[in-house]
């Protein structure tokens, strides 16, 4: 579907050319019958010779009604710009030619109208004014054809340019993210609330639930219709209008965003390029200045900071406009920029950034940080994006960009390739990031082992808030990236530097015999940990790592005993159950000459192991 603009100076035949293309009268409002002119947008359409639908919206031409033009031609493919035989190019003309080229609208066509009432001359005098006027350095020439409401050759004419030129232009891309900017709102009686606008990025269908900004709403689409048929499908590029369920007339305003992602993010502060666009009477624009902000059906007020104190007609600048309300645009929408109170158009630009927080241009970190979001090149929008928040998860990537989320995993993959970011489980990570906080945790590893060298390793949990601002899954799937690049070692849940290995020294090998030689003293009175410590208080983390190591072995009540005695111990009671099925406490404490202190440990010890099992007051040998 392609959509043409209108746009022109007021009174230079706009309207009545719609009209001869379409055979649809594009003023619909009764203060536009009385008035003779156009105020607010209209909208019509044509067929091709194909049966295909061209749609057209006619925007108002008075200087009052400028804002009412820039809503109507911002999601426009390609504009038709009407200039009058008699009054030739005037400075509406001019103001919607910038505004024009503010938005890069580079396919369209300039039609000279009312040409039954001059003469040759000054029809070639009005072309050779108008072609010195648009055919700018870098843009393709734009066909410039006679319109008479008298001359049906003339209208035919224009009707194949405007064919032929539809075909020219490069279609929509679906990127699967429908955007619907509301520019009018009215109630059918016994349908309900219905709305208008120009369906952007993707389709809708009938049923389809969808969200309604700034209320964040969800709503039905009960029906949809375009070109004047209800049709189950709305498809990218056309007009379209939708009746919904879920929200009353009242609660809907023009410049509203109907949209299907409830991810989709809004600001107040967006980061932009603007250029002020050439001015007859040259102002400087201050750097703090209130202007008034218009993309797509959505005009507000807000204040725009830059870099230098001021800025002069024709200056491009990176810039910062803060708002008071809410906004959801997109990455790379246009947008134009006029001056409140004096009903001029200063200039335009681009969205580069719609989650910015306030920050000053004198930092030269932004101006490079949006360097690389200028072209809007996804490599660079994802780079970018990294660099700023460090980690995101996949799917919420780019979502207010103009790709589509398999374009956008595709090129993560090509750059994870490329070593230029990480992709770990669901996250994309920056690379510098990645590899500092990498590091900091092999540095709290190191310190670690240097303060307690005889420990092999330390519980994952120890390091967790070591490393705050990633979530937990991160924080794991970077616990197995350095265990994978052998940059740690994790085993059971414990992890170490790559490079520690614990040795112990002679006098610690003399230590541990001595303390092996207490343990095993006497067997019908073993120690506990704590009575362990207290006899060899220097030498605690020694003990602790013999437990590790299974050189002594903790029952519970922690009962220390060596593995000898242990397996001394757990032989006698396997061979009693071998000849006797079962054992009771009294039973073992016969068989070792030991007290119920030892025996509940031992023969716990022996359920974990599998090995028993208890019924009531007897063990049994586990089958």
């Amino acid at each position: 579907m392609v959509i043409f603009g209108t746009a022109g100076h007021i009174d230079h035949g706009k309207t009545s050319l719609i009209y001869a293309l379409t055979s649809m009268d594009a003023d619909r409002l009764p203060e536009e019958k009385l008035r003779g002119m156009t105020i607010d947008l209209g909208f019509a359409w044509m067929e091709t010779s194909h049966g295909e639908k061209i749609g057209i919206i006619d925007v108002p031409g008075h200087e009052h009604f400028i804002r009412n033009m820039i809503t109507g031609i911002t999601s426009v493919d390609a504009f038709i710009l009407v200039v009058d035989a008699k009054e030739g190019w005037k400075p509406q003309t001019e103001e919607h030619f910038q505004i024009i080229r503010l938005l890069e609208i580079n396919y369209g066509l300039i039609i000279i109208t009312k040409t039954d009432l001059v003469l040759a001359d000054r029809l070639r005098e009005v072309e050779q004014e108008i072609a010195e006027r648009i055919n700018t350095p870098n843009k393709q020439d734009i066909p410039i054809l006679y319109f008479s409401s008298k001359d049906r050759d003339s209208i035919f004419q224009i009707k194949n340019e405007v064919e032929k030129l539809s075909k020219t232009i490069p279609r929509k891309r679906d990127i699967d993210k429908p955007r619907l900017f509301i520019d009018r709102v009215f109630e059918i009686k016994g349908s309900g609330t219905v709305i208008t606008g120009t369906l952007l990025n993707g389709n809708l269908y009938q049923n389809q639930s969808v969200f309604h900004f700034p209320s964040r709403k969800k709503i039905r689409l009960r029906q949809i219709e375009s070109y004047n048929a209800t049709v189950e499908k709305a498809v990218l590029g056309s007009r379209v209008a939708l009746n919904l369920a879920g929200l009353k007339k009242e609660d809907i305003e023009r410049g509203d965003l109907i949209h299907t992602n409830q991810k989709m993010p809004s600001g107040y502060v967006f980061d932009v390029n603007i250029k002020l666009i050439p001015q007859k009477n040259p102002f400087r624009l201050k750097n703090g200045s209130e202007i008034e902000f218009i993309s797509h059906t959505k005009i507000l007020r807000g204040t725009i900071i830059f870099e230098q104190n001021e800025a002069k007609p024709e200056d491009e600048f990176y810039a910062q406009i803060r708002f008071r309300e809410p906004l959801c645009l997109m990455l790379g929408d246009y947008f134009v920029v006029r001056l409140p109170g004096l009903n001029e158009t200063i200039g335009g630009g681009r969205i580069l950034d719609t989650q910015s927080g306030r920050h000053s241009f004198r930092n030269p970190r932004w101006g490079k940080w949006l360097v690389k979001r200028d072209k809007l090149e996804i490599n660079q929008l994802i780079i970018s994006e990294l660099e700023r928040h460090h980690k995101i998860k996949r799917g919420e990537l780019l979502i207010d960009s103009p790709y589509a989320e398999q374009e956008i995993n595709k090129h993560l993959e090509e750059l994870y390739e490329n070593n230029l970011l990480f992709l770990r489980g669901d996250w994309a990570v920056d690379s510098n990031y990645w590899n500092k906080i990498s590091e900091q945790l092999i540095t709290y590893l190191e310190q670690k082992h240097e303060v307690e060298p005889l420990k092999e390793g330390f519980p994952v949990i120890h390091f967790r808030n070591k490393i705050p601002d990633i979530p937990e899954d991160l924080f794991l799937n970077l616990i197995n990236f350095l265990s994978d690049t052998n940059r740690i070692k994790f085993k059971k849940g414990l992890i170490s530097s790559a490079t520690h290995a614990v040795n112990l020294s002679a006098q610690q090998n003399r230590l541990l015999e001595e303390i092996l030689k207490y343990i095993e003293r006497d067997i019908t009175s073993l120690p506990t940990e704590k009575e362990l410590k207290n006899r060899f208080p220097k030498d605690s983390a020694l003990i602790e790592y013999l437990i590790e190591q299974g050189n002594i072995i903790r029952l519970e009540d922690q009962i220390i005993i060596t593995p000898s005695i242990y397996g001394e111990m757990k032989d006698k009671i396997i061979n009693f159950l071998k000849k006797r099925q079962s054992i009771t406490i009294g039973q073992v404490r016969d068989l070792l000459h030991i007290s119920r202190k030892y025996i509940v440990p031992l023969l716990t010890r022996m359920d974990e192991e599998s090995i028993t099992i208890r019924k009531g007051n007897e063990r049994f040998l586990r089958k």
